[in-house]
């Protein structure tokens, strides 16, 4: 089976430094198989490539899911006898 690679365009990609800092760079993330491969600005265009345009998003590599509500930790257990409809209209205050 051949490796698909996904050629990620145009983004603002946020990577680390050596002190873990967060450093934004424009450029384009190449994904073959299931390894980042490329970081760098305008990556050649691999045979059969998926190309995703990124322009004016966010890239962020190596995060598994960047959707995580890690501030609903502090709500734990505050709203467990509730339905989902009896929470949504008090906003989880």
């Amino acid at each position: 089976m051949a490796s698909t690679s996904i050629l990620l365009r145009g983004g603002t990609v946020l990577t680390h430094d050596a002190e873990d800092h967060i450093k934004a760079i424009e450029a384009d993330l190449l994904i073959e198989g299931n390894v980042i491969s490329k970081i760098e600005k305008g990556i050649a265009i691999p045979d059969g490539a998926e190309i995703i345009d990124c322009t004016d998003k966010l890239l962020s590599p190596g995060f598994i899911d960047t959707h995580h509500h890690v501030w609903q930790t502090l709500l734990k257990g505050r709203h467990a006898n509730q339905l989902l409809l009896d929470y949504m209209p008090s906003g989880g205050l």
